[in-house]
């Protein structure tokens, strides 16, 4: 495979006054976090140290790898997690630092215990970190090895820890279990520090594991290399090593450790990371300088350059268009009051034909004014008035014609031409009047003035100037209204230009803020390459970083610390955690019940009466001979659940490798008259259950397709399987689903028949195995001929995306669940989701089916370390709310051989057998032998009272008859009356109640899981692309919430069903005693146990729109803000205070179809038993009149009795 190439030489660039300068840089800049990396590159520069980092899964040995190659048992090994913290060791002073993470530090001086090193290493809760410095030449100088936490291990603080010492790694040792290699938590770690540019080797450690006949060694490393390819994973060598045997045949243990003293001793063989190191803390710090850059531009709107010449643009036509607004008021007035002028200077509403009747009117104002010689007062009168009539109205005319109608015709004009369609207004202008009355030109009339041709004159340009006058005082009236209405309308507009012209130009600001911030940015990146370039700290740089060093070292105490608290060991013997034991079922064992039966059956052959009796004898002879027995085993991938299977059946039947390989349902059953042994049938999915597979995966892509062949196109044509936003698992899945498309298209919904050579070839590919339903294989042997079948299923994690699909079914209807977990990753994350829901559903079932197997004891160096490992695994089943497990530790691979080779077996496989094998034929057995049993009693109390019948005299007899009726009539009457004994009402408060806590541990649980999907390891981007990580996140952390609500409502479903089958239970046990009170004859079979189908509920928020959470993700300032400003527990609260009414909508939607469907099943199983013990009584009335009706031989009779007496009371 590839492996990463050495550098031909390496030329350290980096210098003391790069570093300092850079110190320097970071410090003003605020990032306390890279300028303690740069201090610490700084001192690792100074000494010339070189630094082997030992990383890897928990639990795959680094500790002790280790202490094996330095030849001292220095570091705390175990097979559960131990290394909690950064231990550095390194040639030195014979001392011991111990950092705490409230800044003290701690010396002690050689000779120290080990055990307190050892202790001290398992603490992370006050521990920062523990630098060992040996006196004993064991390591050269210059040199130091770092142990850190597992990955993996029980929290994400382990990872961070370790992440946090990676600027001082030169090359990293990474060391992984034998059967975990392709753990996508190994994989992803590698990928990273692969990004990081550091050097690594990988060390697949306790290789003693491996077992030739089941896999060649050839074979697992090409699978290993060919997953590393798969990943893109460049190591620059493998290593393959075992602790316990070094004489191995692959065991590479002496070649790492004469590569390692290589590195450590030969200092041209060193490949020194410092330049590299340097490069990636300044591109940690230039990160810090881009989210600090991003905070102050998150608020900043990003304008595209079209945008911004929009703005340009928009500004000057804007501004020219609020200028031409503003004076719009003034160039109205303008125009209209040069409209108003020019209209009154052009009215000549003087003419000559007119002034001939001012003539007239001005005469007959004159005081000697007569009409003719002898004219009367009132013709005087009329005269005037008519002269003034006369010349009023041609005068009125003259000014409606020449200014009124002008002046209203203009003005409607103007107002029109800008905009005013005020209706108000264009009424005031419709107005516009002069009303020239009598008083009006006769008030103007100067005293005195006599009627002659010159006073006409200066009285019409009088009258015309006062009329014009008048005009305008209106027209100013109408011009201030008109005014007002023109500036509140400008009002609206100007604000309108005015806010789009602030928006312009706040666009041209913010892009001038904008740009100042990038240049601002750029001018510190140029700083830093500048003094990677060309360092010139000050003299004050040297003076802080020097301060700096002196800090750390003058708080230490040099104290004899006091040993912490570890781990106790529990003492208690393997049998005494078993001490509760099983039940165990009193009475007959299942062959000599079965022998009883059948005896029963031969005593009551020839009496027709007995034939109820003995179909209910043979319904149990039957139930006892041919019962199969379910039994479901499920585990991490990788425990050694086919390896415990193969050990169960005493043959290698499954195959079994250290990389995952079941990856279907495996059945192993009986032979049958149709399937011989080795047959193997392979049930395809049909293309409605594969396409729901791939739309589920692809769902975040919105995939159209809607038939398989449409959706494998689409995901090819668009790279959907390669994409980065999909997790490994499922791409691999994709991957096997498009390559195996063309060989199984055919094959879709169907089922094969193949032979057993073929079947681990099937198993294991998964090209074929993701178009698998099931695969059933009947194989003979010893346990399956007990109707036992043994049901493989998929394992809990892998690379593989189907390996998690694991059926609520099987743990429903199976007759006990054995669950495998291995002995050095006792408990891993994946399990945990699924031990959750065994948690929920154990206390449903009336017998506890589960065990617990934790396999490959034989890696366990003692008893001690073997009861550490399984006191661990009770501990936390005990966290997931497995109380009291059936614990068992086994080595399948060991119990395999001692079968195969007819060896006694071992003590621990033996105790696992004995009460697994106990339960299997006893406790599960024990309702049909105790119903059994009770038959015969049955039959045998029917044939005493059949003998005391008969010895009735007829008279009795018939009394007798007359009694059994009436008693069967009553007694069904009083069956049809009866009610469920729980009634809707408190079916509905249990369902109610369950229901609510479900809310209750959502709401304390939710913590958890948003840190499984918002931690630093999933929020690496900045800006934008960080709100696209959130968004993702938060896509899969509904889909799991929503998942564990559908998983809550299954588990409540087992409990409501088991009250259902309690509440039956109650009713025909009420029935029975009835039946016995009325009389003997009535006595009816034991109960038979109902069996309820849980309703099928849809999945949790599987049609929700997540744009409702937008709103909460755009609070999303940066990165830094978002874990160390509490910003990440602000949006927390938001998602779930949006969530929780989605929740509580969806508890209620259930509850109402757990309430019908309950309510409605309670009713008619309780209804079924009525029914069915009413038909009962009747049959059992019917029998014994029939026999009370025959003739019958007492003696031969009595005979029966005794028989029957016999079987029951041996």
């Amino acid at each position: 495979m590839k492996t990463m190439k050495l550098k031909e030489e390496l030329k350290l660039h980096t210098t003391l006054p790069n570093l300092v300068a850079l110190y320097q840089l970071m410090t003003d800049n605020g990032d306390q976090q890279t300028a303690e990396k740069i201090l610490d590159l700084y001192e690792k520069l100074e000494k010339k140290e070189f630094t082997i980092s030992f990383s890897g899964h928990f639990s795959a040995g680094k500790s002790s790898m280790i202490n094996a190659l330095i030849n001292v048992d220095l570091l705390a090994k175990s097979p559960v997690p131990t290394s909690a913290n950064i231990v550095k060791i390194s040639a030195g002073d014979g001392s011991a630092r111990v950092y705490f993470h409230n800044n003290e530090v701690i010396e002690f001086k050689e000779p120290y215990e080990l055990e307190i090193i050892k202790a001290y290493s398992t603490d992370k809760e006050t521990i920062k970190k523990i630098d060992i410095r040996i006196s004993d030449a064991i390591l050269p100088d210059g040199v130091s090895i770092i142990d850190t936490p597992g990955i993996d291990a029980a929290d994400d603080t382990d990872r961070l820890i370790t992440e946090a010492s990676l600027h001082l790694v030169d090359v990293m040792f990474y060391v992984m279990d034998y059967n975990h290699v392709q753990s996508e938590v190994n994989l992803q770690f590698l990928k990273s520090i692969q990004e990081k540019g550091i050097p690594f080797y990988t060390i697949i450690n306790q290789i003693d594991k491996h077992d030739e006949s089941e896999l060649s060694f050839r074979q697992y490393v090409s699978e290993i290399e060919q997953t590393f390819e798969q990943w893109g994973l460049l190591p620059k060598n493998i290593y393959f090593t075992s602790l316990l045997d070094e004489t191995m045949q692959y065991n590479q243990f002496s070649t790492l450790k004469h590569f390692l003293y290589e590195q450590m001793y030969e200092e041209k063989n060193r490949l020194f990371q410092i330049d590299q190191s340097v490069h990636q803390v300044v591109s940690e710090h230039k990160g810090f300088l881009k989210q600090k850059y991003e905070e102050s531009t998150n608020d900043l709107y990003q304008y595209t350059t079209t945008q911004i010449e929009t703005s340009k643009l928009g500004i000057d036509s804007l501004t020219k268009q609020m200028n031409e607004l503003k004076q719009v008021p003034l160039a109205f007035e303008k125009n209209f009051n040069k409209e108003l002028q020019t209209t009154l200077d052009n009215a000549y509403i003087m003419p000559a034909s007119l002034r001939d009747k001012v003539q007239l009117f001005l005469e007959s104002q004159q005081k000697n004014f007569k009409v003719g010689l002898f004219s009367s007062a009132k013709k005087v009168t009329e005269e005037k008035n008519k002269r003034l009539s006369d010349f009023l109205t041609t005068l009125q005319g003259n000014i409606d014609a020449l200014i009124e109608w002008k002046l209203r015709e203009k003005f409607l004009k103007l107002a029109n031409q800008y905009g005013i369609q005020d209706s108000e207004i264009q009424k005031q202008i419709q107005a516009l009047t002069v009303d020239y009355n009598d008083a009006d030109v006769i008030n103007i009339i100067k005293p005195g003035a006599k009627a002659n041709d010159d006073y006409v004159l200066v009285y019409t340009k009088d009258v015309t100037a006062d009329i014009k006058q008048k005009f305008k005082e209106k027209a100013k009236q109408l011009l201030e209204g008109i005014k007002t209405n023109l500036e509140d309308d400008l009002r609206v507009k100007i604000e309108k230009v005015s806010s789009q012209l602030a928006d312009h130009e706040q666009a041209l600001a913010t892009k001038a803020k904008y740009d100042s911030l990038q240049v601002e940015l750029h001018a510190q990146y140029r700083q830093i390459d500048q003094q990677l370039e060309s360092p010139s700290p000050s003299q004050l740089a040297y003076e802080r970083l020097e301060t700096a060093r002196d800090k750390k070292l003058e708080i230490i105490k040099k104290v004899i610390p006091r040993l912490p608290n570890v781990i106790t060991v529990n003492e208690a013997a393997l049998e005494e955690r078993h001490s509760i034991g099983r039940k165990q079922t009193n009475g007959f064992k299942v062959d000599s019940i079965l022998m009883n039966i059948e005896k029963a059956i031969q005593v009551i052959e020839d009496l027709p009466s007995f034939a109820s009796l003995k179909k209910d004898l043979i319904n149990r002879q039957n139930q006892l001979t041919n019962r199969t027995y379910s039994i479901a085993l499920f585990g991490a991938f990788s425990a050694g659940k086919s390896s415990f299977a193969n050990a169960l059946l005493g043959e290698s039947v499954l195959p079994v490798s250290p990389n995952p390989t079941t990856a279907v349902v495996n059945r192993i059953q009986p032979v049958t008259e149709t399937s011989k042994h080795g047959d193997v049938i392979i049930s395809l999915k049909d293309e409605a259950s594969l396409v729901n597979d791939l739309r589920l995966i692809t769902k975040k892509f919105s995939p159209k397709a809607t038939t398989l062949e449409e959706l494998l196109d689409w995901v090819k044509m668009k790279q959907i399987h390669q994409d980065r936003k999909l997790n490994k698992m499922y791409q691999s899945y994709l991957h096997a689903i498009l390559e195996g498309y063309e060989e199984n298209k055919a094959n879709i919904g169907k089922r094969l028949k193949i032979s057993l050579e073929e079947f681990a070839a099937y198993v294991t590919d998964e090209t074929k195995a993701c178009y698998f339903e099931a695969i059933d294989l009947h194989y003979d042997c010893s346990l399956t001929r007990q109707g036992i079948v043994l049901v493989d299923t998929p394992g809990a994690d892998s690379v593989n995306a189907r390996h998690t699909n694991v059926a609520f079914e099987y743990i429903k209807h199976a007759d006990a669940i054995l669950y495998v977990t291995y002995y050095n990753h006792a408990l891993s994350r994946a399990d945990r989701d699924f031990l959750l829901q065994l948690g929920r559903v154990k206390e449903s079932f009336e017998l506890d089916k589960m065990f617990f197997i934790v396999n490959a004891s034989d890696l366990a160096a003692d008893q001690k370390e073997l009861e550490l490992v399984t006191d661990y695994v009770q501990e936390q089943l005990l966290q997931l709310g497995i109380r009291l497990p059936d614990l068992y530790p086994v080595s399948s691979k060991k119990s395999l051989a001692d079968k195969q080779s007819n060896k006694r077996l071992n003590q621990q496989m033996q105790y696992f057998e004995d009460h697994f094998y106990q339960f299997i034929h006893h406790d599960l057995t024990a309702l049909t032998v105790e119903s059994a049993r009770w038959d015969i009693t049955r039959t045998y109390q029917t044939m005493k009272q059949t003998i005391e019948t008969l010895q009735l005299d007829e008279n009795q007899k018939e009394a007798y008859k007359q009694h059994l009726v009436e008693k069967k009539d009553c007694l069904a009457s009083e069956i049809a009356s009866i009610k469920a004994m729980v009634n809707e009402e408190r079916l509905k408060q249990k369902i109610e109640k369950q229901l609510y806590f479900v809310i209750e541990r959502l709401s304390i649980r939710f913590h958890d899981m948003y840190k499984e999907f918002f931690n630093p390891t999933t929020v690496t981007d900045s800006g934008r692309k960080a709100r696209v990580q959130l968004r993702n996140n938060l896509e899969d952390l509904i889909d799991y919430v929503g998942n564990e609500l559908y998983k809550e409502l299954q588990a409540i479903s087992l409990r409501i069903e088991q009250l259902t089958k309690v509440e039956v239970a109650n009713v025909y046990k009420y029935i029975t005693n009835k039946g016995k009170q009325a009389d003997p004859i009535f006595v009816l079979p034991n109960f038979s146990e109902i069996d309820l189908e849980t309703p099928k509920y849809e999945l949790a928020f599987s049609k929700l729109d997540l744009g409702i959470f937008d709103g909460a993700i755009s609070t999303f300032k940066s990165t830094k803000a978002f874990f160390e400003k509490n910003e990440k527990e602000q949006l927390k609260e938001q998602l779930f205070t949006i969530l929780l009414p989605m929740v509580k909508d969806y508890i209620n939607l259930n509850k109402a179809i757990m309430l019908e469907y309950y309510v409605e099943a309670l009713n008619r199983f309780v209804g079924d038993i009525k029914g069915d013990a009413i038909d009962s009584v009747t049959i059992l009335l019917n029998d014994h009149l029939e026999m009370m009706a025959t003739a019958m031989d007492l003696s031969i009779l009595s005979e029966k009795e005794k028989e029957l007496k016999a079987i029951i009371e041996p």
